[in-house]
């Protein structure tokens, strides 16, 4: 005999072995490469924008100063010192702008972020899956949306939305939930065991003011947030329109001032 039984066996199994590779390889093929990068790359994010004071905190790293294009990785704190400002982009095409004295950082498959202090603008696009932004107060959620929060640990939360829709929850009391449309902010007051009623607030104000809009490129979904703007001004809620530029104070002291003239708002379109 010039093969063993042993051997014989051994060839059957290699042949077993290349079938099955070849069957993985073909599937590949057919629903292509993406399908099995989407999994690897769901927590990555990079810095996209990183002006004056901004540092990465990862655990097992040293903290370091954050530029262009550095990886941002889950557990990572990304922190802003005063009059600082940062933007970090996802995978998913989730995008998050950082104010001044801002600590952030984002947990497992970039959809629960947590915001220590500071100010953020978030940006959900329909096909990412949803976001969670958890503070020490309440919880603010939506499958889609673009929306600011500010939060002051032991004092208050501020949470608006600019288009789409959210809800916010009390961290300690989960009953006690508000929905949110665009247009409309809810204030928060640490300690509470209520939560107010949203309040109406002057869309093309907060567009027109906010650094955390007029100091980066153009929002993806920036003409959908003029188009809410636009639709208060042609039916205006029942309730007065509260001017919110007040949020992150320390980052946008000129927005404060309601007669401050306007920054230009990059890639504004035409308003009637």
């Amino acid at each position: 005999m010039l093969f063993s039984k042993d051997s014989t066996d051994m060839k059957e199994r290699l042949r077993h072995r290349i079938r099955t590779i070849g069957i993985l390889f073909a599937f590949a093929g057919a629903i292509g490469p993406t399908a099995f990068t989407i999994a690897a790359e769901s927590n990555e994010a990079r810095v996209t924008q990183a002006v004056r004071e901004v540092r990465l905190f990862a655990s097992n790293a040293a903290p370091r100063p954050a530029s262009v294009n550095d990886n941002v990785g889950q557990g990572t704190v990304v922190r802003t010192g005063g009059d600082s400002r940062a933007e970090v982009t996802f995978t998913d095409r989730k995008l998050t702008r950082l104010g001044a004295n801002t600590v952030f950082s984002f947990g497992e498959g970039a959809r629960d972020f947590d915001l220590a202090s500071g100010s953020i603008l978030l940006d959900v696009p329909k096909s990412s899956g949803g976001a969670r932004i958890n503070t020490a107060i309440a919880t603010a959620a939506g499958a889609s949306f673009t929306a600011m929060v500010e939060y002051h640990p032991k004092s208050s939360l501020k949470f608006i939305i600019l288009e789409g829709h959210g809800s916010v929850s009390l961290k300690h009391h989960p009953g006690e939930t508000r929905a949110l449309r665009a247009g409309q902010m809810i204030m928060v007051r640490a300690g509470a065991t209520k939560l107010p009623e949203p309040q109406d607030i002057d869309l093309s104000k907060l567009i027109e003011t906010s650094l955390l809009i007029t100091k980066f490129p153009p929002l993806p979904n920036l003409n959908r947030i003029w188009a809410e703007a636009n639709n208060q001004q042609i039916s205006p809620p029942s309730s007065h329109l509260i001017d919110p530029t007040g949020l992150d104070a320390r980052d946008q002291r000129a927005a404060a001032q309601p007669s401050g003239t306007p920054r230009t708002v990059p890639g504004r379109p035409h308003r009637p």
